[in-house]
């Protein structure tokens, strides 16, 4: 069972309800933007059918549309993977929100937590995810993904109840962003029962973390650990993706962006009850 898997490896962690999980795409809002219903009703075939042309192309036809609309993202398949993970990190924020706070809050134990709530919302697309993410380490696309990984690590950092101003601030998202790194590429071929290793790995990641006191201390530092965890990620993601493997590890291991232009811009705490910007 999951929850005795939890309890053995400390993380006291719950499992999301199966809304959640069970939760593919957004709803498509009235009158949306065409794009955007497209992107919407693509989003349902992405685990049959990858992220592919072709599924924006059954994203089209299921709304209405001749399957060549698919012309409307000149991006490609990209367009689509971007799309699911913006409305990915929504609900994972709105997860977060919802977590009760216990008497004895541990933001340790919320940082696992917050982690175990994003790779649980991943869970159904797994099989097709290092195929996105081999997309989303193309030089053109890296950048963004940075940047979504970024504002991933934010978000966790304050559910966990972190409120720090100072160069403390960057270097907790850089410790957290190589943490979740490790654990997803982990989970990519984790085959244990509801991945219940990936849980105990991410226990431990978290708890070697503070006792070997893994925290960069200089701007440079936090940059190196940054882009070491991140090309780790994209490239082995590319290596699981199949055909677009050589294209990816060929382009990918010298243009990745530098991490601090990706973090956040430190601002004003937010109060424990401030949504999100």
């Amino acid at each position: 069972m999951l929850t005795s898997t939890l309890s053995r490896c400390r993380l006291g962690l719950r499992s999301l309800p199966r809304s959640f999980c069970a939760h593919a795409a957004p709803a498509a809002p009235v009158a949306a933007d065409p794009s955007q219903t497209i992107l919407t009703n693509a989003l349902r075939h992405v685990q049959a059918s990858g992220w592919t042309i072709e599924t924006l192309g059954q994203g089209a036809r299921d709304a209405g549309f001749p399957s060549i609309a698919h012309g409307m993202f000149p991006r490609g398949p990209i367009e689509l993977v971007e799309f699911f993970m913006d409305d990915w990190q929504r609900q994972v924020q709105d997860a977060l929100a919802a977590e009760p706070v216990d008497g004895e809050f541990v933001p340790t134990d919320r940082l696992k937590r917050g982690v175990q709530i994003r790779l649980q919302l991943l869970s159904p697309y797994l099989h097709v995810w290092p195929q996105a993410m081999a997309l989303g380490a193309l030089p053109q696309n890296a950048p963004t993904t940075m940047k979504k990984l970024a504002q991933a690590s934010d978000d966790i950092w304050f559910f966990a109840g972190d409120r720090s101003t100072d160069l403390s601030w960057y270097t907790k998202r850089a410790v957290l962003t190589g943490i979740y790194t490790a654990t997803e590429l982990f989970m990519l071929t984790d085959t244990s029962p509801n991945h219940e290793d990936t849980w105990c790995f991410l226990d431990r990641r978290v708890e070697e973390a503070i006792a070997l006191g893994e925290v960069p201390q200089n701007a440079g530092d936090i940059a190196g650990m940054v882009s070491i965890g991140l090309q780790s990620l994209l490239s082995t993601a590319a290596a699981l993706a199949g055909p677009l493997s050589s294209q990816v590890v060929a382009q990918v291991a010298h243009t990745v962006p530098n991490p601090l232009s990706s973090i956040p811009t430190m601002t004003t705490p937010r109060s424990p009850t401030e949504p999100k910007p």
